[in-house]
């Protein structure tokens, strides 16, 4: 079949278009490459730096411990004391001194220098003799205060069970007080002698104090006996705990 003379013209810049973009892709392609060859050849000679270091030093958490050398032995560790500074450290309290007390032992001290040797040896031997305080007998001071023994006054017992060798003053009948002693003179007791008709009529009551340390008191009913014969309470008022009461319980 015949072409015509368009058609072959046509043929012909197709033709050359497509050897066109043939060129232009091969060109792209060899630029390419040749760039990629650049940029590895650069990464290939360039120059190394210095190595990175880190940040912080690492440390262990604890020391590890040292052995000690063969043959060598470990002991406790030795603890050394801190010595506090002089201003710091306590000192002793010194009693104070008044001022007359001072005079008065430098009058004592200048006394004993000019008094002689024989005089200082007798001053000495009168301290060492100085008589020891007796306890006054509490009985026999009841007796000069003109305390009598109730068993001479009426017919009652010298040592009454329960409260002992009592005494009394005869003008104050029946109150009292009447002072209960163990055999050995000690004051064990007090004792007030109260009958049920001045407590039934409201009787108002006066009588001595109690001379004596208190440790306990006894309040108990009585029928009668002699020197007291009407009924009343005994209000006992103990100088000594209960279990001395047993001086005088027989």
């Amino acid at each position: 079949m015949a072409r015509t003379a368009a058609g072959q013209v046509s043929a012909g810049k197709a033709s050359f278009a497509r050897c066109r973009m043939g060129m232009l892709s091969a060109a792209l392609i060899v630029a390419l490459a040749a760039l990629a060859d650049v940029r590895q050849a650069g990464a290939q000679y360039a120059p190394m730096g210095p190595p990175q270091q880190a940040p912080y030093p690492t440390f262990a958490p604890f020391p590890s411990p040292m052995q000690p050398p063969p043959g060598q032995m470990v002991g406790p560790p030795v603890v050394t004391r801190r010595e506090e500074p002089i201003a710091t450290r306590r000192r002793p309290v010194q009693p104070r001194r008044y001022p007359h007390e001072l005079a008065e032992r430098k009058r004592t001290a200048v006394a004993r220098k000019s008094a002689p040797k024989d005089d200082r040896n007798v001053r000495r031997v009168e301290i060492r003799r100085k008589p020891v305080k007796t306890v006054e007998n509490r009985r026999e001071v009841a007796e000069k205060n003109g305390y009598k023994r109730v068993s001479d006054l009426v017919n009652f017992p010298k040592f009454f069970p329960g409260l002992g060798i009592i005494y009394v003053k005869p003008d104050t009948l029946p109150t009292g007080p009447f002072l209960c002693f163990d055999r050995q003179d000690h004051l064990v007791a007090t004792v007030y002698m109260i009958p049920v008709k001045d407590i039934d009529d409201h009787k108002t009551l006066d009588a001595a104090g109690v001379d004596g340390p208190v440790d306990h008191v006894s309040f108990y009913f009585n029928p009668g006996h002699p020197g007291v014969d009407m009924p009343h309470y005994h209000f006992v008022i103990w100088h000594v705990s209960k279990k001395d009461e047993a001086r005088v319980a027989q």
